[in-house]
């Protein structure tokens, strides 16, 4: 028998949105290096080049070397990008292992799972 909506397994429901809370709370760092519109900015170059230095991105940018190197090492410590160093140059590329696109699509697949969830009450008023 189909349940109506808001009269489903509540437990279920608070499983499911425990697991969403888990999931932001594992990803704190990659969504606030993403928030970021310097390092969107950065990030859009990366759609274009596999791979940068900063001097490239500096080349890119309003924004001064130290700034960049900044927001780089704040993607790097998220996950988002990595790097090596070449000769006198650190080249920066998006990460090859999608772990952060991974991890955003975890978010979204965890929303999803609670909207459609049919314990979920239609409306704030129903308990």
């Amino acid at each position: 028998m189909a349940e109506a909506h808001g009269t489903g397994d509540k437990s279920t429901l608070l499983q499911k949105k425990q697991a969403l809370l888990n999931e932001l709370r594992q990803s704190t760092d990659i969504l606030k290096a993403i928030a970021d519109p310097v390092r969107q900015d950065i990030l859009m170059m990366f759609m274009i080049a596999k791979r940068l230095n900063v001097s490239q991105i500096v080349e890119q940018s309003p924004m001064s070397r130290p700034t960049i190197s900044h927001h780089l090492k704040i993607l790097k410590q998220a996950g988002i990008v990595d790097s090596r160093k070449e000769a006198t140059e650190v080249h920066y590329w998006l990460t090859s292992e999608n772990s952060v696109v991974t991890q955003l699509k975890r978010i979204i697949q965890a929303v999803e799972e609670i909207e459609n969830d049919p314990a979920k009450p239609l409306d704030k008023g129903q308990h």
